[in-house]
């Protein structure tokens, strides 16, 4: 700590240089801030800041790749790794690891009290999980080193085969941040130590976040997510990490809105348009209730009040009204409306509203208000065009960003691609290839064969399989367990071990795999160069290996 104000002003100067100096690099050219890098100086604290930390080395190396893949119209391809073993066998194919917080709900909360994908697992799941797998990567990398350089000629470098890149950049799932702004610092905080090279964060509310595709999603208002996303960035700037940061929009299935504080949601709210309604949705299920009705009779009460409410959203109403009102020229005005006010223009309802009376002489009947669920939440019709609005406003806070959907459609690929690179032509795209798709009946095999890649050519550089570690492992486990328990031994033999030696699966020399000849090289390194007690020393099983010839 500085012992004077002169002092304290020196140092402060000197790290607001530092970073100036870090964001006037190429990396941070498509990067907003809304803050000044004295301001960023001011919270590092006075223990010098370490810029080559393992988290933002792992970014640098993740975002050099990503930009690798956007210049080349290639792709990143991953999916969600569960251990160790998962990218350890990921490592010699693919070059960056997922993390998704539905398999950490589901096989890792730091509770042990598995769930759905709701967010509501403790915070530190998933830079826990960060934390199991970076320290195997670094393990695996270390042991890996430690092999290579008891060579004595390249002829027994080339002998070991060609290295493997076990350090793979991690992105991970930061899912809607675990709570408010404090939270979204406190959580990044935790996946940058614990050497995440990136996370996603999506737009949905924190306290009732769904998975990505079940139902009832709720967003929040645009500025509200650009709040988290700042947030991210701002942690990341004070811990001088390159972290890569995703921003995903949950809004194409999207039926709730958290808020109506943000005109660039206007338009995709739904309002009432029957002027004769005059009790909210809200009071009308509180009087059922207290009436004794419930379940069904409350389900049918809701159906009945919307259908009378005339639910739309506002552009429709204007159609509508104008179809009523003035039918000869209504084309015409319905033509004018949607150029002034269409799904990215970000016009308020009250611009919205002016419009219409100038082109009808009358205002028009549309409430918000009155359709709100009894959560408080407000009607909200998403789509591919909420999406592309959204995807762009976060654009200038995030490295990609990404639409979370319902099926995998390439024509609303194309869309969202396009409606984004109509403002930001270079702008990252990343695309969840979800196992909760059926994607046997998605399209044709040919079409599944090139669809990362035709992908790829729209600006999908990131692709992932959220679950394919968890589901290829459920598969693996109930395919064993079934022939284990009908042909013991032989079983294991045939179907695991044999398998892994006629494929060059390295963890068949499991003890090998888990670091015991590094261990022993510790062991042997402290005592002088020998040990009677090493474990990969006479006797280890492992030699049956090598005298059948196979490794």
């Amino acid at each position: 700590m500085a012992h004077s104000f002169a002092d304290a002003q020196t140092q402060l100067e000197r790290q607001t240089r530092e970073i100036e100096n870090w964001w006037s690099q190429p990396r941070w050219k498509k990067t907003k801030r809304i803050y000044t890098a004295r301001d960023i100086a001011a919270r590092q604290g006075s223990i010098p800041i370490e810029t080559n930390n393992a988290s933002s080395l792992m970014a640098r190396k993740l975002y050099a790749l990503l930009a690798n893949h956007h210049d080349r119209k290639t792709v990143s391809k991953t999916f969600g790794a569960l251990d160790p073993v998962h990218v350890t066998q990921m490592a010699p194919f693919l070059d960056t690891v997922y993390v998704s917080g539905w398999q950490c709900s589901s096989t890792a909360s730091t509770s042990n009290e598995p769930g759905p994908d709701l967010a509501d697992y403790p915070m530190d799941t998933v830079p826990t999980k960060v934390d199991h797998l970076f320290k195997a990567q670094r393990f695996h990398d270390r042991k890996q080193w430690e092999e290579r350089s008891r060579c004595q000629s390249q002829r027994e470098w080339n002998n070991l085969g060609p290295p493997i890149d076990y350090l793979r950049p991690i992105i991970a799932d930061a899912d809607a941040g675990h709570g408010g702004i404090t939270a979204v610092f406190k959580l990044t905080k935790m996946f940058i130590e614990n050497g995440a090279a990136g996370i996603h964060m999506e737009d949905q509310t924190s306290t009732n976040k769904k998975c990505g595709h079940m139902a009832g999603r709720c967003v929040i208002p645009v500025q509200e997510h650009i709040n988290r996303l700042t947030t991210v960035r701002m942690c990341a700037d004070i811990m001088h990490s390159d972290l890569v940061l995703v921003a995903r929009t949950d809004s194409e299935e999207a039926t709730l809105l958290s808020s109506t504080i943000d005109p660039r949601d206007h338009y995709f709210i739904v309002g009432a348009t029957n002027p004769d309604l005059q009790e909210s949705l809200s009071e009308s299920m509180d009087a059922a209730i207290l009436k004794g009705h419930g379940g069904k009779e409350l389900e049918n009460l809701e159906s009945r009040w919307c259908a009378k409410a005339g639910l739309k959203l506002f552009h429709e109403a204007f159609a509508e009204a104008a179809q009523k009102q003035k039918p000869a020229n209504s084309e015409q005005l319905i033509s004018k409306f949607n150029a002034q006010a269409g799904p990215l223009n970000g016009l308020s309802l009250r611009q919205m509203q002016a419009i219409a009376k100038k082109l009808l002489g009358a205002p028009i009947h549309f409430d918000w208000d009155l359709p709100r669920v009894r959560e408080g939440l407000y009607r909200y019709r998403g789509g591919t065009q909420s999406s592309i609005m959204r995807a762009r406003a976060f654009a200038p806070y995030a490295d990609l960003v990404w639409m979370e959907c319902n099926s995998p459609d390439y024509q609303q690929a194309k869309t969202f691609a396009e409606g984004v690179k109509a403002q930001y032509p270079d702008q990252w795209l990343a695309y969840n290839l979800s196992p909760s798709f059926n994607w046997n009946t998605a399209m044709s095999p040919m079409e599944l064969s090139s669809f990362i890649d035709r992908l790829g050519q729209l600006g999908y550089i990131w692709q992932f399989i959220t679950l394919a570690g968890l589901h290829t492992s459920a598969l693996a486990v109930n395919t064993f367990a079934k022939d284990f328990s009908q042909r013991g031994m032989l079983s294991y033999a045939t179907t695991v071990q044999q398998k892994e030696i006629d494929n060059n699966v390295d963890i068949v020399k499991h003890q090998k795999w888990s670091g015991a000849e590094y261990i022993d090289s510790l062991l042997k390194l402290a005592q002088g160069g020998v040990s009677a007690t090493a474990a990969m020393g006479v006797g280890v099983t492992e030699e049956q290996f090598r005298e059948n010839g196979k490794l």
